[in-house]
């Protein structure tokens, strides 16, 4: 299978990106495209940002909480 090829068993529209991500720097560096630093360094970058977006969204959601209490009080 080649890396820009579908992941098997699921539907193109249900594959989660970050998922196909991970599985495409996999790929190339079993392929020889990109050697171990790279390949680490590639999967570093993308967890860190799946975690600052989660970081991110929890904090949208308790500002969000925040704005509605106060707006209550008044």
């Amino acid at each position: 299978m080649h890396v820009t090829e579908e992941l098997p068993g699921r539907p193109t529209d249900q594959v989660d990106p970050v998922d196909a991500a991970r599985l495409a720097i996999w790929r190339l560096f079993q392929e020889g495209y990109v050697d171990e630093d790279m390949a680490t360094a590639g999967l570093l970058a993308l967890d860190l940002g799946t975690r600052r977006t989660r970081r991110n969204a929890l904090a949208g959601h308790a500002d969000a909480a925040v704005t509605r209490r106060r707006k209550r009080k008044r």
